[in-house]
Parts: C-alpha cells; sequence; structure tokens
C-alpha cells in the first residue's frame, strides 16, 4: 500500500529520493529554530507543532528507503549519489537540530562525530562505507534522542539518569559508526 503510494508520488509528481533528502536539508534551520523557541518559552503547543513536524521530515527517510526499493536499479538512475545525499541529509539534520541545545559535552561529542562523517562520505572511494546496521542504529537513536530532549525540558517527564543513559549509549554508538567508517575508509585506501 505504501510502496504503491511512494510510486505514484514518483510518477504523478516527480518526487524523488534525492528530493527527500533536499527536504530534511532545508528544513533542518527552521525546526532548529523552532526548538530554539521550544527551550526559551517551553510552550506546550509549539513542541506539539514541532514534534509533528519532525515526525514528517523524518519520514521522508522511510519514504526514501522504500523509493529505493522501487525504482529499478536498470533505470538511469544515480543511487550512488542519492544515498551520498541521503547520508548527508541526516547528518546535516541531526547537527543543526542539536545546536539549540547549546555547546556542552554531548552536542559536542555528536556533532564533531557527525562532521568527520561528513568528510569520510564525502572523500570515501566507496558507496559502502561502513555496515549497515552500524549506521542504521545510530540514525535511529540519534533520530529518537531530539524529541526525548525536548520532551523532558517541556514536562520533565523522564527521570535525568535514563536522559544521560540515553545520550551516552547514542554518543557510543555515533563513534562506534565513525570508527566503523573510518577504517572502511583506509581499508579503500591503502588497497
Amino acid at each position: 500500500m505504501l510502496e504503491k503510494f511512494v510510486l505514484f508520488l514518483h510518477k504523478k509528481h516527480g518526487i524523488t529520493p534525492n528530493i527527500l533528502s533536499y527536504i530534511r536539508i532545508f528544513s533542518a534551520p527552521f525546526l532548529a529554530l523552532f526548538i530554539s523557541q521550544i527551550l526559551l518559552n517551553k510552550n506546550l503547543t509549539l513542541t506539539i507543532i514541532t514534534l509533528i513536524l519532525y515526525i514528517l521530515i523524518v519520514s521522508t527517510n522511510l519514504v526514501k528507503t522504500i523509493f529505493n526499493n522501487s525504482i529499478p536499479k536498470t533505470k538511469n538512475y544515480d543511487h550512488f549519489h542519492e544515498e551520498i545525499l541521503g547520508n548527508l541529509s541526516n547528518k546535516v539534520l541531526i547537527i543543526f537540530l542539536l545546536i539549540p541545545f547549546g555547546l556542552n559535552l554531548f552536542t559536542f561529542f555528536i556533532i564533531s562525530a557527525e562532521l568527520i562523517l561528513v568528510f569520510q562520505d564525502l572523500y570515501s572511494p566507496s558507496n559502502k562505507k561502513q555496515k549497515k546496521y552500524i549506521e542504521k542504529t545510530k540514525i535511529i537513536l540519534q533520530i529518537l534522542l531530539i524529541p526525548i530532549l525536548i520532551l523532558q525540558i517541556v514536562t520533565n517527564f523522564v527521570p535525568e539518569m535514563i536522559i544521560y543513559t540515553y545520550i551516552i549509549i547514542t554518543i557510543i554508538y555515533t563513534y562506534i559508526s565513525v570508527y566503523s567508517n573510518y577504517s572502511h575508509y583506509f581499508y579503500f585506501e591503502n588497497k
């Protein structure tokens, strides 16, 4: 059902995975501004609107995955370019959305790691830069981190120890991703 809807979007409106990646990139600054306003005012209505927009924008990644499985590999379509753009759009989104939380240890570690991954994505000789499950787990952890932090600031619902544990797990997985990508990058450089 969802695959038919995605193919309809592609055929009728010309939506491609690259357009979805650009949506994530260009919406990141606006979401960051909304998050900044939430942090200043703790407005529940703005929080709900921002979280709904965030879910819609993050869901473009799922739609992009369905596109990649639906568009035949034999068609004249640049899957390599789309994969790099998709990876970069995820990193840009996370970096922008962490900026409103200020420069602290956890934002510094995650943003630094993501900038290293951006460099590696741009200069890696292979489009299969790292194990997919490591990258997907890192993305899921980071994507869930943003609404958890927003809801914690607005509601104080989750105990701080759970928040800190989740942040530490996210940082560890982000650096596992960096290491995996780094070791793969130098493996291909020295080959």
